[in-house]
């Protein structure tokens, strides 16, 4: 006891004088085990061990702090644990995204095909490329693919473009590769008429050769991110070369008409295959996307890109309307 208050109770005994109140005591030192919960106002009490332990001496625990030996379970509201895939899931998955079908150039060869096997009859010859019919039918720049001559021609630009368009759609969006598409075959139409103005011409190899050479520019576009990036230029050049030699040793694959004689016969439509080649390279670097797109090479490769398709189109224009004016079959 404190000596004031022991000073108060001796006065108060002997009849000495008032007892003067000293400040409250504080409440006894209560002892509490291990598993007690603090209450409010419990800022720092003796710890009493737990029960079956043994401890030395008394321990002061203090409110608001986490033991570090005591391991509590964090529990996340509101996320999910990721699942854990299995090898035999991991290569499943693999497995069905390399073997997933590319749905635009399945569905071109399809309606091809069906096309060929109805026979385009008469209306084959209003579909066909015909130079100086086109600009009252401008169909025909994109009709004339869905055209082909024989079996073996059909076969052979099917078989091409399933080949190149395969992982080319995989990497890239359909609608992409839809209007690379349209775009080979369109400009493969317009040199056809420049280059060889008295070819009526039917197939697809415009737009197959279009989807070959944009391999170019989604291996630019793409550098680092897609597999075997080293055998899709070699495969341009392959075959490129190898569809050059063909070119020259056989003269019946395309420039054959639906309604031509046989002066259109014996030609093949080069210019068709060329310019649907070169139109790939460009209209590639600005349809496609990849993750290189932001680098300030390509951003000037697609500004010229740009620039070759606006002066080709005019080109094209200004030929078509100054120096082809018959409008005759």
């Amino acid at each position: 006891m404190a000596p004031h208050e022991q000073c108060g109770e001796r006065g108060l005994r002997e009849g000495q004088g008032s007892r003067v109140q000293g400040p409250p005591a504080p409440p006894p030192a209560r002892a509490w085990a291990e598993t007690e919960r603090l209450r409010p106002g419990d800022e720092q009490r003796p710890l009493l061990p737990a029960p079956g332990k043994l401890q030395a001496g008394l321990t002061l625990g203090v409110a608001g702090i986490a033991r570090k030996n005591r391991k509590c379970p964090q529990i996340h509201l509101g996320k999910a644990k990721p699942k854990v895939k299995t090898k035999f899931q991991k290569r499943k998955d693999r497995l069905i995204e390399i073997l997933r079908p590319p749905y635009f150039i399945l569905s071109m060869i399809v309606l091809i095909v069906c096309i060929h096997l109805a026979g385009a009859g008469g209306l084959g010859a209003a579909l066909e490329w015909s130079p100086r019919a086109w600009r009252r039918q401008p169909w025909r720049l994109l009709t004339y693919g869905l055209l082909h001559a024989s079996p073996a021609h059909l076969a052979l630009n099917a078989l091409v473009a399933l080949v190149v368009g395969w992982r080319l759609e995989r990497e890239q969006r359909w609608w992409r590769l839809g209007a690379l598409w349209a775009g080979g075959v369109a400009g493969g139409a317009l040199g056809a008429g420049a280059l060889q103005p008295t070819v009526h011409m039917v197939g697809a190899s415009a737009g197959v050769y279009a989807l070959l050479t944009a391999h170019l520019p989604n291996v630019c576009l793409r550098f680092g991110h897609i597999p075997l990036w080293w055998f899709r230029p070699l495969s341009v050049v392959v075959l490129s070369a190898s569809e050059g030699l063909c070119s020259l040793w056989s003269r019946d694959l395309e420039g054959v008409s639906w309604s031509g004689g046989a002066g259109d016969r014996d030609r093949v439509a080069w210019s068709a295959h060329a310019l649907g080649a070169l139109v790939g390279v460009p209209l590639g670097f600005l349809v496609f996307t990849g993750e290189n797109s932001g680098k300030p090479a390509l951003v000037a490769c697609r500004v010229v890109s740009a620039a070759l398709l606006l002066g080709g189109a005019a080109a094209a224009a200004a030929y078509y309307s100054l120096y082809q004016t018959d409008y005759r079959k």
